[in-house]
């Protein structure tokens, strides 16, 4: 059951994120920001909502000392680092490469990402003190 309502958190909290992660991105183009800029602007303030909600949310980890909140931290970065790289390098080849609109460009890898940081999340980053699994 808490696995269930875990899973269901995190589709909360990740749609959130996905909206944020969308809608910012527009705003700042519809602003006239380079969609490249843009993006990493926008993925930044993404992670650091997305590492907020699932810490104190979805996976709730216990603070047990400063030395273990480290530890996480640089874990969430690190598998953060590999889908902002996924989001950004996959927003520049669909817009590069494939000829597709900046937007549409962003809600596909927007989609991908949040499959991605929730396997990453989940079996990576906050572990806390049960079993790991789905």
């Amino acid at each position: 059951m808490k696995k269930r309502q875990e899973l269901i958190q995190y589709i909360f909290w990740g749609i959130l994120s996905a909206i944020l992660n969308v809608g910012f991105f527009q705003i700042l183009v519809m602003c006239d920001w380079d969609y490249r800029i843009a993006n990493i602007i926008t993925l930044i303030a993404v992670k650091i909502f997305s590492y907020l909600t699932n810490k104190f949310f979805v996976f709730k980890t216990p603070y047990v000392g400063i030395k273990e909140l480290l530890e996480e931290v640089m874990r969430y970065l690190l598998a953060r680092g590999v889908t902002f790289l996924l989001d950004f390098l996959g927003v520049l080849f669909l817009v590069e490469v494939m000829g597709c609109a900046p937007f549409i460009s962003k809600c596909f890898t927007a989609i991908v990402v949040v499959l991605v940081n929730y396997v990453l999340s989940r079996w990576c980053v906050f572990k806390n003190t049960e079993e790991s699994t789905i």
